[in-house]
């Protein structure tokens, strides 16, 4: 069977573009909800001024990106609770004659979100990273430092972002 003519300029260009379409590395859709109250993260570890840290910087990252209001808690419609459950500064690297050039703090946090005012989640989730450090020119405050910002960095898309 052969197509020619109009027909067949159609069906050329539909069988090209068929595979096409809108393509997109942002995410899609917009936060479950529109405002928020960050309670104070706990620590079941002994470091709890990290929790008081990460607290803050939590808080910052929501107003900086504008995304999702920061509210009081009788006015946000959903409430961000979260715990930090291990913490852990290990070696990282070691240099050829073993002696430690790197260490690196982990840190693992609980995080849920739930609608305000009822037990309805919206989600939760267990976030683990590592804050690197140099063992000659930093100190552990250095790690954590690196642990908060990928922690606010990772519930901050968690939370704005539908991928």
């Amino acid at each position: 069977m052969r197509i020619s003519g109009p027909t067949g300029i159609l069906f050329l260009i539909l069988l090209i573009t068929a595979g096409c379409g809108v393509y997109s590395f942002r995410p899609a859709g917009k936060p479950a909800f529109e405002s928020v109250n960050v309670a104070q993260f706990e620590s079941k570890t002994l470091e709890y001024q990290l929790a008081d840290r990460l607290t803050d910087a939590i808080v910052d990252a929501f107003i900086q990106d504008n995304s999702i209001e920061v509210r009081e808690a009788s006015r946000a419609e959903a409430i961000m609770t979260g715990t930090l459950i291990g913490y852990r500064r290990s070696a990282f690297t070691y240099d050829s004659e073993d002696i430690v050039t790197e260490y690196a703090v982990k840190v693992t946090v609980q995080v849920s979100v739930k609608r305000a005012g009822t037990e309805d989640v919206i989600w939760e989730e267990d976030f683990f990273v590592e804050g690197i450090y140099d063992a000659f020119d930093e100190t552990e405050d250095d790690g954590q430092t690196r642990a908060i910002e990928l922690l606010t960095t990772s519930i901050l898309d968690r939370t704005t972002k539908s991928w």
